[in-house]
């Protein structure tokens, strides 16, 4: 551990010499006399508010006198004291001035950021008409704002890690004190200070480093871009993770029931509410399992299919050259092909590219014999529901959980359905989100369908181990009282 030197030629020559100065051309160094003494201001350029250096803190030591109050003289909000060398690199590093004089022993660093930064924009992913309609961007100070600004108490706590042993990523740990368990909070801090490598780019790979299984199908932390969504789940006792350049927000821990709710539920009366869940739920069983259950029909129980529609399906498959297992993989993958292409090409022109490829991709396809009508139906049914599931990662979950189930139904019908089936319970069952049970809190928490109304939020959910269990008292409407 390198400190501050009482000499400042010390202090500048450690500086330029870690800066790799004046090869570095974003490396700012500004001199200045203060009380006869010497000193410097150094930042980089275009990390900070070049009008905040010279207005707040250059011209404020050029005009005063005295050296004992240098602190008190500098005019910016945050000011610390600092004794650390390797402290004052990562705050230049991380946009804000470093003001270092001779014969102090230690430097000021004063909050300067003013970087380029986009504005707070409409939600992209996590669309909602009766909610809020403001998302998180890449920005860390913004974010940790936007949460002030719904949940306007002083229990919510901001604790800033800072990540990457090269690149000095940003990061913080968001909870409620007092509602929050500690130890989840210790246990979350403690996986994201253990971190050992040189370059972390975003939040996904900070998420891959603190799962309990970073391997798995099934994500067991989750990711939001709204802070009305982040604001209710801290509310419940969870965790928060901002990370600096990530327009997404890490929570933790969730269960699976977590990653299938949003936010405008809440702002829909129950029975709506209840309407919209049983479509998305239904979505997720369509997404995984209709193409499997049409194949093994077609292939196993065909005694299953009413005649008519059975002879259509006949009739429509004479002329395919390949079994139904092969015509519904092939046409999984183009539409998966079709998909990623549209994602990958710029601007409005992907979504046409994805709609007009898939119709003259399929009606091609079965101009040709390629295919049949009911599979483009079936293939093109499923994908759709698939776009149901609120979390952007559990879209490729369902994609490869429906090849598994497709594949075992072509070998083996309803019986190798239920054999995955079977498998995948088991596992997810065995699935834990930093050490809470993944699958068990759905069944004796609150339920699944249908949803609960408001004023039935009594309590927060047991698996979190809340020193503040209680939500609301039984009777929330007091109007209601007579």
């Amino acid at each position: 551990m390198v400190s501050i030197q009482q000499d400042i030629n010390s202090n500048r020559k450690m500086f330029e010499q870690a800066f790799n100065f004046p090869t570095n051309k974003d490396i700012q160094f500004r001199d200045f006399k203060y009380a006869g003494r010497d000193g410097f201001v150094i930042y980089i350029d275009g990390m900070t508010n070049g009008d905040k250096i010279s207005h707040f803190i250059l011209r404020p030591l050029i005009n005063a006198s005295g050296f004992n109050d240098l602190e008190n003289v500098l005019q910016v909000c945050g000011v610390s004291a600092e004794t650390e060398f390797e402290k004052a690199i990562t705050a230049v590093l991380q946009g804000d001035a470093v003001v270092c004089a001779d014969k102090i022993g230690s430097v000021y660093i004063c909050e300067t950021k003013g970087f380029d930064k986009r504005g707070v924009e409409k939600p992209t992913v996590e669309n909602s008409i009766v909610g809020a309609q403001e998302a998180f961007n890449e920005s860390f100070r913004t974010n940790t704002t936007l949460l002030h600004r719904i949940i306007k108490n002083e229990a919510l706590t901001t604790e800033p890690l800072t990540l990457g042993n090269f690149n000095n990523l940003v990061c913080a740990v968001v909870y409620v004190n007092g509602i929050a368990n500690m130890e989840l909070v210790a246990e979350v801090k403690r996986r994201l200070s253990s971190i050992e490598t040189d370059f972390l780019q975003s939040g996904g790979m900070v998420e891959q480093f603190i799962e309990d299984q970073a391997s798995s199908l099934f994500q067991t932390v989750m990711t939001t871009e709204r802070p009305d969504n982040a604001a209710a789940l801290l509310m419940q006792g969870r965790v928060a993770i901002i990370v600096d350049g990530s327009p997404r927000v890490i929570i933790a821990p969730i269960t699976m029931f977590t990653l299938l709710k949003t936010s405008e539920e809440s702002a829909l009366r129950a029975p709506l509410a209840s309407t919209v869940r049983a479509v998305r739920i239904l979505a997720v069983f369509a997404s995984l399992l209709l193409p499997a259950l049409y194949l093994a029909m077609m292939t196993f129980h065909a005694e299953m299919i009413p005649a008519v529609l059975l002879l259509n399906i006949a009739g429509a498959r004479l002329n395919i050259p390949y079994p139904a297992l092969v015509e519904l993989l092939l046409m999984e993958i183009s539409f998966e092909l079709i998909r990623e292409a549209g994602q990958r090409i710029p601007g409005p022109i992907g979504s046409t590219v994805g709609i007009v490829g898939g119709l003259i991709l399929g009606e091609a396809a079965v101009s040709a014999g390629l295919v049949s009508q009911g599979s483009v139906v079936i293939i093109a049914f499923s994908s759709l529901s698939s776009f149901a599931i609120p979390q952007y990662q559990s879209l490729f979950t369902a994609r490869l959980l429906r090849l598994v189930f497709l594949i075992c139904a072509g070998m083996m019908g309803f019986l190798g359905i239920a054999v995955v089936f079977v498998i995948l319970v088991g596992y997810v069952n065995s699935l834990t989100s930093f050490g809470s049970d993944y699958v068990r809190p759905i069944f004796s928490g609150a339920p699944i369908f249908p949803k609960t109304p408001v004023w039935e939020y009594e309590t927060r959910p047991a698996e979190l181990h809340t020193p503040r269990p209680e939500n609301q008292p039984k009777l929330s409407r007091k109007w209601k009282k007579v």
